[in-house]
């Protein structure tokens, strides 16, 4: 493609005052919040004028911000309720034990909207923008990012992440410790018995945990909500600013829809990503047309950038020929982009892999989690141009070989 230097040099500058913008004119991004909603209808308004007034359509859906991360709450009263009940009935503290991580497992490992009925709910929304080819539609590239900003963790701003890791450390310990303890005194003093002699004793010392868990309940400062510029408004502008450079270049493809999907509520468990599949049921699985999505995810750390071949705690396999695809971009740019997997945590291109669309992620993030992360210190003044060049190169890249070539066989 025949894509200038200024053009590119310019879709980065629109890149960060966009970012400026949303976090200076509008309220913070919270799941399904107004901050999050006005951000996104600004969004429509750019794509509009970009890919037509009939291209680009906003979807809402229900979420309930606070779910996600409820489950701390349930970790610190089942578990320090365990810790009181092990003294009447063991048996009983396991029960409790259970009660509190079953929320953590289900959302937080697998994503399922376990608890979410529990909470207040809000209004959020997906924004699809659609580049429409000249002819027909043959092949489709969608470029995803998430919309909201998270609620900040706390001890993470407060001690960076050493502290942060260190107060998950500490809760996993005391409660593994709590639910042995509590399953080996039951078998010992039988289900209804009550601990004595050494298990009364080693009781005594698991409660010097019960600090450490009445802390946990403050993973989330729910009364801060962080800027999210680099997670994730890089992404939805980098998905945007591919759109905009084929504009400014006056590039038609032939038969390839190029689309900016902006999903909302993805930090509280990839809702928006989740809502669009269920939405959008044929979306990307339309014979005849080959689709692919392309999720970006905090684009900070060139140095870091990462293709996600795996998702979701690692155990979701993204699609090996979108990866393929992105890593020879990368090539082109002088980069030999090796494939990653997300540990901790998930991207939206879990949601649309596990709905059976082609999809992977491009994330460009310390894995030493730095400082800035998930905290205040996310702002406008804290992004790396030289990153979203880089990106925004290995984008029109992809696209332009995606169209000629469509995906690599592996």
């Amino acid at each position: 493609m025949n894509i200038t230097k200024e053009s590119k040099k310019s879709a980065v500058n629109y890149i960060t005052s966009e970012i400026e913008h949303i976090i200076k004119e509008y309220e913070p991004r919270v799941p399904g919040s107004k901050g999050e909603n006005q951000a996104l209808d600004h969004m429509v308004d750019e794509l509009k004028g970009m890919c037509g007034e009939n291209n680009v359509v906003k979807q809402p859906f229900k979420v309930a911000p606070r779910a996600f991360f409820g489950w701390t709450f349930f970790v610190t009263i089942f578990t320090i309720l365990g810790n009181a009940i092990f003294y009447m009935t063991p048996v009983f503290s396991i029960l409790c034990y259970v009660i509190a991580i079953a929320p953590m497992f289900l959302e937080f490992v697998f994503y399922k909207p376990f608890i979410d009925p529990l909470f207040e709910h809000g209004t959020s929304g997906n924004v699809i923008g659609m580049l429409k080819p000249k002819g027909e539609i043959k092949r489709r590239i969608v470029f995803n990012g998430h919309s909201d900003a998270v609620y900040e963790w706390h001890w993470h701003y407060v001690g960076g992440y050493k502290l942060f890791l260190t107060s998950i450390i500490v809760v996993v310990i005391g409660f593994a410790y709590s639910l042995i303890l509590s399953i080996i005194t039951s078998i010992v003093s039988g289900p209804i018995g009550t601990p004595s002699g050494w298990t009364l004793y080693a009781s005594f010392a698991g409660l010097i945990f019960i600090p450490a868990y009445i802390c946990f309940m403050w993973f989330c400062d729910y009364k801060t909500v962080v800027p999210g510029a680099n997670d994730n408004l890089t992404a939805c502008e980098m998905a945007i600013a591919a759109i905009k450079v084929l504009k400014d270049n006056n590039i038609e493809l032939e038969n390839t829809e190029v689309v900016a999907l902006i999903t909302g509520s993805e930090e509280a468990g990839l809702r928006g990503a989740k809502a669009f599949c269920k939405t959008n049921p044929e979306f990307g699985k339309e014979e005849g047309i080959e689709s692919i999505f392309v999720t970006f995810e905090t684009l900070r750390e060139l140095e870091h950038l990462v293709i996600y071949s795996r998702d979701m705690n690692g155990i979701t396999k993204n699609d090996l020929g979108v990866c393929e695809l992105a890593k020879a971009a990368g090539k082109k740019n002088g980069l030999d982009l090796k494939y990653g997997s997300v540990f901790a945590g998930a991207t939206d291109a879990a949601a649309f892999s596990q709905s059976g669309l082609k999809a992977t992620c491009l994330a460009a993030m310390d894995p030493n989690v730095q400082q800035y992360y998930h905290t205040r210190l996310d702002n406008y003044d804290n992004l790396s141009e030289e990153c979203l060049s880089k990106v925004l190169d290995i984008t029109m890249d992809m696209i332009e070989d995606f169209d000629k070539n469509g995906l690599p066989n592996v």
